[in-house]
């Protein structure tokens, strides 16, 4: 069994394009691949989850498992191991903070890709730890000759350590902004990597029509489903207990409208919320290619603690 590091993963330097193209090969072939939902234990504000799942053209098969303490830089923390699907063996322990950070940015992206309006141009974003950051780089990235200005929502200096991260991007301009309302209204995307809250981040007013809300951590927008025209979602067995999911108007997975099987967007107007509850299918795909940029290396390794936190 190989062990395989953050600092080793990151020192790959993986285009962020390949993260994007992960990303979308797996959700397009979700239908071959078993998934159950995931196990999630929550003790006060953290929890620990387990996520297992099988990928058979791939030959492999893992589970990630996934801790949250607020209050811990990062916050979040997981680990993946990583099995052959055709004799069981175990080929690898491996660390999932960057994948999960990455593939989770990849998926948001590809979300604005598939639901915002083609002619969208303002996009507000909120939360930059290891996932927000993520998000903007595979999103500066896919849109490096797109015009876009990005609402930055402000919080200790992390603003302003965007801007000078991606301050090459004569295509893009930053407004730092002081509260959620200004980041929701008159945005045509908004993106929340905010790790946890309680409460409803924005009143239904706030929400321009034809916008669309990538919920990275799923909270602050309930009310949205009970309101918005469409609602889609990477799983739907994760979905399905949502406290409004019978009051959708209308429920569909992205996989299914990537195949062409289910409407994608129909109109300009239409206002749009995607949930992406997170598919370990990611994780352990990501990680089966990982796996083979170090199919050769010594088998001795330790794991030992690195850098996680990247802002």
């Amino acid at each position: 069994m190989k062990i395989i590091t953050h600092k080793m993963i990151d020192n790959l330097n993986l285009d962020s394009n390949v993260w994007y193209e992960w990303a979308e090969h797996v959700i397009k072939n979700k239908h071959m691949y078993n998934m159950p939902a995931k196990t999630s234990i929550h003790f006060g504000s953290s929890y620990f989850n387990t996520m297992p799942s099988i990928l058979p053209p791939e030959n492999v098969m893992g589970v990630k498992v996934v801790n949250r303490y607020l209050g811990r830089i990062p916050s979040l923390d997981s680990q993946i191991l990583l099995y052959k699907y055709d004799n069981g063996e175990n080929i690898a322990l491996m660390d999932a903070s960057k994948i999960t950070a990455m593939r989770t940015g990849a998926v948001a992206v590809h979300t604005m890709e598939l639901f915002a309006n083609d002619d969208f141009y303002e996009v507000g974003i909120m939360g930059f730890g290891n996932i927000g950051i993520a998000t903007m780089d595979i999103l500066t990235s896919h849109y490096s000759n797109r015009n876009m200005k990005i609402k930055l929502l402000r919080y200790k200096d992390h603003a302003e350590k965007v801007i000078e991260r991606y301050k090459e991007y004569s295509n893009i301009s930053f407004e730092i902004v002081d509260s959620v309302k200004e980041i929701i209204v008159g945005s045509d995307v908004i993106i929340s990597c905010i790790t946890y809250t309680e409460d409803l981040l924005g009143e239904d007013e706030w929400y321009k029509e034809g916008c669309l809300v990538i919920p990275v951590h799923l909270r602050g927008f309930q009310n949205c489903d009970l309101f918005f025209d469409k609602v889609y979602g990477d799983d739907y067995n994760q979905i399905k207990g949502f406290e409004y999911f019978d009051k959708f108007k209308y429920f569909a997975e992205t996989a299914e409208v990537l195949r062409g099987e289910k409407k994608g967007r129909e109109n300009k107007s239409e206002r749009i919320i995607c949930y992406s509850v997170g598919m370990s299918l990611h994780d352990i795909y990501a990680a089966s290619k990982i796996y083979s940029y170090f199919d050769n290396i010594d088998d001795t390794l330790s794991l030992s603690p690195d850098t996680r936190y990247w802002i």
